[in-house]
């Protein structure tokens, strides 16, 4: 008969399943206490990630109550779960910058996006992507450049405006109509 305490942790974990768009499997084995306080510190510090250690059984359970089942493979031994909830990327970037300055045994295992599992190297590569907010101002700055230069060359076919080009072709028009209908007159 499963306890009100453990009740509340699966109600937990599966809200946290449900909400998260990024789940990255750690394995924390063998990190000391300061070495843990220190992680904690990192994982407060990205934005909209969290870290919690789970039990396999409960953490199972509640990725089926989410209707999550790919989640399950993420457990196996003893495993601490970062959950991302905005960026995908900012778990990833926040587990790489832990272990650059802590060298310990401290590693990604596994994570799963949607419903896509990652590998280790797969999430390794995701924590070398730039922040959301550097993506978008890039992918602005690159569309801006074409733009600009299509309103150069429109500058330079039309000196007089489109105004100006759409009178020119509606005269153009009537000219081309009217000798069209002498040849056929002719004719």
């Amino acid at each position: 008969m499963p306890t009100e305490k453990k009740i509340e942790l699966v109600e937990e974990l599966r809200d946290r399943i449900e909400r998260c768009e990024i789940a990255i499997a750690t394995e924390y084995r063998g990190l000391k206490v300061n070495e843990m306080v220190e992680l904690h510190r990192v994982i407060r510090e990205a934005e909209g990630v969290e870290l919690r250690v789970v039990k396999n059984r409960l953490f199972k359970i509640a990725a089926e109550a989410a209707k999550r089942p790919e989640m399950a493979k993420l457990v196996e031994g003893p495993t601490a779960i970062m959950f991302g909830f905005e960026d995908v990327a900012a778990p990833a970037r926040a587990a790489a910058e832990y272990m650059k300055t802590a060298r310990n045994d401290f590693a990604m295992r596994l994570g799963v996006m949607g419903t896509q599992l990652l590998s280790a190297a797969d999430l390794t590569e995701l924590a070398t992507l730039p922040p959301k907010p550097e993506l978008i101002a890039r992918l602005a700055g690159a569309l801006q450049g074409p733009i600009a230069n299509l309103a150069g060359l429109f500058g330079k076919l039309m000196p007089h405006g489109p105004v100006r080009l759409l009178d020119d072709s509606v005269t153009t028009l009537a000219g081309l109509l009217d000798a069209r209908a002498e040849q056929l007159e002719g004719a």
